[in-house]
């Protein structure tokens, strides 16, 4: 007699399971528990508003399936009385089996409804949560991600003593150097592409051109020189005695000061009469102090005459010769003159009834007393000032130099003025060390580690002529510090390992659509101009095979393969079926590819790359003062969710804004785009602005893609974003007894991290404004912190009040660890 009871208890709740747990909750089964499962009324439907980021689409969870299985229908009796009213005991057991069996289909439903629910989010790109999907779903679009880009830069070659004059060495290509890891990080491998031949000079050693004042007022003189004191007048002038020297006086006490090489003076000047010849460099320039001073003739007679240009001396100075120059102090004031004529002159030295103003106007005429003296006849008057100073004029004469100028130390070096002058006795080679004509590639190093490339040549002077490339904005910011290195031997390198033949499978021509793992990954792309291409080289018994974007328009016959990428950046080859694409050809072994993997973002900074991975004769080291750049990391989930549709319906060209966003995104080294519709005033019709951020000079490559993808009829202006630094201060409160490190980490990791962080670039767009309530969104979810007390959003010197804050059109936000401040309290 058990076994229908046994049936009735489990088939009972069963049947009703349809009318019951697909309502989704408890509230509804109870609700429902009153329907008559033969009522053909409808359940409720499950509601979806467009524009969110999760579907729902479970009709019940584990307790509303338990719940709709043990009510009764409103016709059934308990249990329990069903079997009273029968004469039958109820057996407890079979009541307890019958309740777990019902718990264990509610735990199947539960289970079931939920990958139900999971499965429906993953069919759409806007919900997908797992990190194969996205990749998976615009696969099916044709929407190709962009993939791991290596970086790419230059390298310093510096050669072994044994390499000498005119011998060159062939640096082979595929030549392996590798980076110096920091704690915690692996080696970067990095390799020469093409051949590259080297030779002398290696490096030339430089400086800006050098000045003697510095647009100062102190000269410096070599060694130590006790002759010049304050007051002194000098004369600053040319060697070539082509113009007038500078008169200028000594302003203080001479300062010896030590060097790293010796000692020198430094002397402090002020010009005393207006500037005469420009001196530019020591080399060029001499300091001149008086060696012999005479007065006026204070006799009989006038000194000077009403010209102001004919001056009698005291005394007989054949040394003062026509051209010379002189210096007349008096009056507290000097003037230095150029002499035009001398000649001797005698003189009456008697006192007594002369009719001169110097003279005795009383008394009997004296006795001549005849004394040779010699006049001067100036090139210029004499000033009043001093003319009027009577017996207190002195006349300074006999020039020789005080000392050794040298010039002052070279200025920081920002490359505006952009030569720079060898440091002897080196000097700039007229070409390229290899004899190319014209500008020769260099990379630039100065001593404080700061480097910089560009091209250059070499003038009529000797200088090198900089020429700084468009991705290099000047003023330089930090200026350079001399001395200046100029590298010559430049290696071009991009990131990647090579593995050579490798035996990807065999192919077999009654198989269609064959494809092949590689074994290392993830494979490096290189930038092509304002794309980029794979470093897969393959062949198929023997023969090259040619990579191709899609197999679509292609021909039966093509030797040709397509490589794509899963989710986890596993490479794999594909080949045609026959009709687009050929066929295999079958063979063992017959499927060889040699190709490179590694790269991404994260790229040796510069000074770090120096290692060579294996020596080779001539090669002594290698140096990178300019950073590796052009690398990206392969797209995340956010910017393949965003520009895989966009990119779809561009159908490779740019008509709406969003075209022109879409394909700006993709670009290599763009992290970040925005595009808008702008007015063309000059032709008075539609164009488009066109914002990225990423690598320097990504404008320029950007520019050139979108005005072949675009419109020719409408302009495209493609210009850098401007990024805002931001600092921003926050105060926590925390649970009390928190490890503060971890927690400092974490809230780092939740705001900067590269790819996550609320500042991200791909958690954060150009133009995006950014609420506090962004940012305490992200720090509520930490472990350990309660709530935000208090927080400081700050841009440049001015605090940004919130709760908004707007960048405005063309900038976005950042924020470095360096500028993120916390602090924290307990409750």
């Amino acid at each position: 007699m058990k076994q229908p009871i046994k049936a009735r208890a489990i088939n009972g709740p069963t049947r009703r399971l349809a009318s019951r747990a697909a309502s989704g909750s408890p509230t509804q089964a109870a609700a429902t528990a009153l329907v008559c499962p033969c009522d053909s009324t409808a359940l409720p439907a499950i509601t979806n508003l467009p524009g969110l980021n999760q579907i729902v689409f479970r009709a019940g969870d584990f307790n509303s399936f338990r719940t709709a299985l043990l009510t009764p229908l409103p016709s059934e009796v308990s249990l329990t009385a069903w079997n009273s009213g029968r004469g039958i005991d109820s057996d407890p057991s079979v009541i307890d089996l019958a309740v777990m069996m019902v718990e264990w289909f509610a735990y199947l439903a539960d289970i079931l409804t939920f990958y139900n629910e999971r499965i429906a989010n993953e069919d759409y790109l806007r919900t997908c949560i797992l990190p194969p999907t996205p990749a998976a779903l615009v696969n099916l679009l044709g929407y190709t991600p962009r993939p791991t880009i290596g970086a790419t830069g230059f390298l310093a070659a510096l050669l072994t003593p044994t390499v000498v004059g005119a011998q060159t060495i062939i640096l082979p290509d595929g030549l392996e150097f590798q980076s110096k890891p920091g704690p915690g990080q692996t080696p970067q491998s990095f390799e020469l592409h093409p051949a590259t031949t080297v030779g002398l000079p290696a490096s030339v050693t430089a400086t800006p051109p050098s000045s003697l004042l510095n647009g100062g007022s102190t000269l410096l003189l070599n060694g130590a020189v006790t002759s010049i004191t304050s007051g002194m007048r000098l004369l600053l002038s040319t060697r070539d005695n082509n113009a007038a020297p500078n008169l200028i006086t000594v302003s203080g006490v001479p300062v010896v000061q030590a060097t790293a090489t010796g000692k020198q003076t430094a002397v402090t000047f002020t010009v005393t009469q207006p500037p005469g010849a420009a001196v530019t460099t020591a080399a060029t320039s001499r300091l001149l102090k008086a060696n012999q001073n005479a007065g006026l003739w204070t006799v009989n007679g006038a000194s000077i005459d009403s010209s102001h240009k004919v001056i009698q001396m005291a005394g007989l100075l054949r040394q003062i010769q026509p051209g010379d120059w002189v210096v007349f102090t008096g009056g507290g004031t000097a003037q230095a003159i150029q002499v035009a004529s001398t000649q001797d002159m005698l003189g009456d030295a008697s006192t007594g009834a002369g009719a001169g103003p110097k003279g005795v106007s009383a008394g009997p005429t004296p006795t001549p007393i005849p004394v040779l003296h010699t006049q001067l006849t100036l090139q210029t008057a004499l000033n009043s000032t001093i003319s009027g100073a009577d017996s207190a004029i002195n006349v300074l004469f006999g020039w020789v130099e005080a000392g050794v100028l040298v010039d002052q130390p070279p200025s920081p070096w920002n490359g505006t003025s952009s030569n720079l002058k060898p440091i002897q006795p080196a000097s700039f080679p007229l070409s390229s060390p290899l004899g190319t004509p014209g500008a020769a590639p260099i990379l630039l190093a100065d001593s404080a580690g700061n480097g910089a490339q560009a091209s250059a040549t070499v003038a009529s002077n000797g200088s090198l002529s900089i020429d700084w490339p468009s991705s290099t904005p000047t003023p330089l910011n930090p200026a350079f510090t001399s001395p200046i290195t100029v590298y010559y031997d430049l290696l071009p390198v991009s990131a990647g390992k090579t593995v050579k033949n490798e035996i990807v499978g065999s192919g077999d021509s009654t198989q269609t659509g064959q494809s092949f793992k590689l074994s290392k990954s993830p494979v490096t792309y290189l930038a092509s101009g304002s794309t980029y291409a794979s470093t897969i080289a393959l062949t198929v018994n023997g023969l090259p095979w040619t990579e191709v974007p899609s197999f679509y328009g292609q021909p039966a016959s093509a030797q040709v393969f397509v490589a794509r990428q899963d989710a986890n950046q596993n490479t794999y080859i594909a080949f045609g079926d026959g009709v687009n694409g050929a066929l295999v050809p079958t063979g063992t072994n017959n499927i060889v590819a040699t190709y490179r993997y590694g790269g991404g973002a994260s790229s040796p900074a510069a000074g770090k790359l120096t290692v060579v991975a294996k020596s080779f004769p001539g090669l002594q080291s290698v140096v990178n003062p300019v950073a590796v750049a052009g690398g990206g990391d392969p797209d995340p989930a956010s910017l393949i969710r965003q520009f895989a549709p966009r990119s779809v319906l561009t159908f490779g060209r740019a008509v709406s804004v969003f075209d022109y966003q879409a394909i700006a995104a993709g670009a290599p080294g763009v992290s970040m785009a925005s595009a808008q519709w702008s007015w063309d005033s000059a032709n008075q019709r539609a164009g488009v602005m066109v914002y990225v951020a990423g690598q320097p000079g990504i404008a320029a490559s950007v520019q050139t893609l979108l005005t072949a993808s675009g419109d020719p009829n409408r302009p495209v202006i493609v210009v850098p974003a401007i990024q805002i630094p931001v600092t921003l201060t926050l105060q926590l409160v925390v649970v009390a007894g928190v490890d503060i490190p971890t927690l400092e980490s974490n809230v780092t990791t939740a705001l900067c991290d590269p790819s996550a962080g609320v500042f991200s670039p791909p958690q954060i767009s150009i133009g995006q404004a950014l609420f506090d309530s962004n940012i305490e969104a992200a720090l509520q979810v930490i472990p350990g912190v309660i709530a935000v007390a208090a927080s400081t959003f700050t841009i440049g010197s001015g605090n940004s009040p919130g709760p908004l804050h707007i960048p405005g059109e063309g900038c976005f936000f950042s924020l470095a660890p360096a500028n993120l401040f916390l602090s924290t309290e307990t409750p």
